[in-house]
């Protein structure tokens, strides 16, 4: 056939799907670190206490807890990971020892239960370090009731935690330690897969042209902006002073590559003709393949054999210019900006003065009373299941609001939560059947899920609940106890704590999605503003990137936002808040893009004019009492005819129309009852 030599590759297709999850080798490295953790630990435990006459299993929670701080520190410098590692056996071992005491009397263990997942939440106001220690004082108070280490033997918990977090300390920063630099260069090479991998994913829609696939490369597009500003990020963060004029220009390269590859979806949107489609599509591919093998291209030879025929002149000369980009990426053979291990200092200017909350609870005291009453009402109704499980419950409960804000994203969570642990249960009964009765292969077993549980733990965290639970299968087998049992009380009492937690985010302080939403959007709508006026008015390339990233950061957080009840797995309505959040989404393309030279002056004006009207909604949407009244229609942007100027000028002209469009949309959605 005429395209044989451009058939779908699927390997590389997977190997570049596989590589751009992961980007700086983070899911890799925490998966390494649990594993050679957990494996040195139980050797060096195994020795230790049949030296000294102990049962074994008063060194779990020694492997545990190390396990967990090996593989998730929040900090961002190796400095200050340092600081948290060294404070994480205190906490653990005063945890430990606490759970221990009063494990035997339920009410006193519920109540300090209750105390620590108080304090877990309020000492996040205190930054990363303080969250993250707060959770391992939770964990660790959750792995005593577990384990349920006699009272008599609790002084023996600070011997084997502290000797695990030893340990771990040599693992995490001198057997598996980060390098910024490696990282980045990972995140390079994970970015160059991502846009391969949309490539392949546009190639496939050219020739199924179907709204899976239109679903797909938009998930592409989302993932490639959100690991182009984490790259950004990481470059601004830890970039060396005397490289700052390098790390500027990578910066650059990575923001006009992200935007040459949105070019060229624009392309295939807008093709149309089979026998061009198929060219169109072969081209692609091609040009995977030389993005991810990080080989040169020839962009006008690639544009007169491949861009179709029918485009239309303004998107041809766009996919001409996002060519041309693309064959000038960052090469990986290229040296990369001087990184360093600590974040650097925002400077003084940067940091705006804290305003005071004047309402009570403050967001951080209100998430945690709602915690707890989520965590006494699961221990109440928890107990009734089980006299001696129920932490089952409340361990849920507090899951949930680890990683929710919202009503709806409380319900998200738990039916999430709910849905995982099923599908854990099942697969630990499953494993705990095939092998029950061979020792060795229980161990490799439980390893393996280690290996794979901590490799999902950062961004996966379905897939970190179903192997946590083929994790409890292993450990319960190898500890001669009731597995399948066990797994479905498990599961039992995971419905508990979150039917606990849906009832406290909805009837304690509640928080409401569309109120979220609307704050995130003001902020959206307020830095595409800002945008606006740094391209057409402040024309400086920094004060450009500048605000093109911060764009993207107000949008990813939007989505973050919205994620939860937008997904597929929400059990709730929906589409109107995709519909919300695609318009906001494409009026940040739009103003991203509407980034020609300012060649008029009634373009400028019209920028302007278009500026205040995003403004103008911002604070609309920031009011939700002033959404039920009659608002005056912003002024309509004077804009020169669309196919007057230059081809960028052009351009300009349909996005700002566009924009203005999406804007009068949202305002009059605004309007409407019932609308979010």
């Amino acid at each position: 056939m005429r395209h044989d030599r451009h058939r779908f590759d699927f390997p590389g297709y997977l190997g570049e799907r596989l590589l751009a999850s992961d980007p700086a080798l983070e899911r890799l490295q925490s998966s390494l670190r649990a594993l050679l953790t957990a494996g040195i630990c139980a050797g060096a435990f195994l020795f230790l206490t049949r030296w000294l006459g102990l049962k074994y299993e008063l060194a779990l929670g020694g492997i545990v807890v190390p396990m967990i701080a090996a593989a998730a520190l929040p900090d961002a410098g190796r400095r200050q990971q340092q600081v948290t590692m060294a404070w994480v056996p205190v906490v653990a071992s005063a945890m430990l020892v606490l759970g221990s005491l009063v494990s035997g009397n339920p009410w006193l263990s519920g109540a300090c239960f209750l105390l620590v997942i108080f304090a877990a939440f309020q000492v996040r106001r205190f930054g990363p370090r303080a969250s993250g220690l707060g959770t391992i004082a939770y964990q660790s108070f959750f792995y005593a009731l577990l384990l349920k280490v006699p009272p008599s033997k609790a002084q023996w918990d600070p011997v084997f935690v502290f000797s695990g977090c030893a340990i771990a300390f040599i693992i995490r920063f001198w057997l598996v330690p980060e390098h910024p630099g490696r990282m980045l260069r990972s995140e390079l090479r994970a970015w160059r897969a991502r846009i391969a991998a949309l490539l392949h994913d546009l190639a496939r829609q050219l020739e199924q042209d179907g709204e899976a696939g239109r679903k797909r490369v938009e998930a592409q597009l989302a993932a490639l902006n959100g690991q182009s500003l984490d790259i950004d990020t990481r470059i601004a963060d830890f970039g060396k002073a005397p490289a700052q004029g390098e790390a500027a220009r990578l910066r650059d390269s990575i923001l006009h590559g992200e935007m040459a590859a949105e070019a060229v979806d624009a392309a295939v949107r807008a093709s149309d003709g089979a026998g061009d489609r198929q060219d169109f599509a072969a081209g692609l591919r091609a040009l995977a393949r030389d993005v991810r093998k990080d080989r040169p291209v020839d962009a006008g030879a690639w544009t007169a054999r491949h861009a179709p025929g029918a485009l239309p002149e303004a998107l041809r000369w766009r996919l001409r210019r996002a060519l041309d980009i693309l064959a000038g990426l960052p090469s990986l053979r290229d040296p990369l900006p001087a990184m360093g291990d600590e974040r650097k200092p925002a400077p003084a200017a940067s940091r705006p003065p804290k305003a005071k909350d004047q309402h009570w609870p403050d967001d951080t005291t209100r998430r945690a009373l709602q915690a707890c009453a989520a965590a006494l009402g699961a221990l109440l109704a928890g107990r009734a299941l089980s006299a001696d499980h129920w932490f089952w419950a409340v361990f849920a409960a507090f899951v949930v609001f680890t990683r929710s804000a919202t009503v709806g994203q409380t319900l998200s969570g738990a039916w999430r939560q709910v849905l995982a642990t099923v599908a854990g249960v099942g697969v630990g009964i499953a494993a705990a059947a095939l092998v029950h009765g061979s020792r060795s292969i229980e161990l490799s077993l439980l390893f393996v899920f280690i290996a794979a549980g901590f490799y999902a733990f950062h961004g996966l965290q379905n897939a970190y609940t179903v192997l946590l639970s083929a994790m409890l299968a292993m450990l319960y087998e190898l500890m001669g106890m009731d597995s399948p049992g066990l797994l479905l009380l498990r599961l039992e009492e995971t419905a508990i704590g979150a039917a606990s937690a849906i009832l406290s985010a909805r009837f304690v302080f509640p928080a409401h999605t569309r109120d979220e939403s609307g704050s995130r959007s003001a902020d959206l709508l307020r830095a595409a503003g800002k945008l606006l006026r740094a391209t057409w008015t402040e024309p400086a390339p920094e004060t450009q990137h500048a605000a093109v990233r911060e764009l993207d950061r107000k949008l990813q957080a939007l989505r973050q936002a919205l994620g939860p009840v937008t997904g597929t797995a929400y059990p709730g309505s929906k589409e109107n808040r995709r519909e919300h959040l695609a318009r906001l989404a494409r009026i940040a393309y739009c103003v991203r893009h509407a980034c020609a030279p300012a060649q008029s002056e009634a373009l400028r004006e019209a920028a302007c004019t278009l500026a205040a009207s995003l403004d103008d909604t911002a604070a609309l949407l920031d009011t939700p009492a002033g959404r039920e009244q009659p608002q005056q229609a912003p002024p309509t942007p004077a804009l020169p005819q669309a196919d007057d100027g230059s081809i960028p000028q052009q351009l300009a002209v349909r996005w700002l129309a566009e924009t203005d469009r999406l804007l009068r949309t949202i305002r009059a959605e605004l309007q409407a009852p019932g609308k979010p």
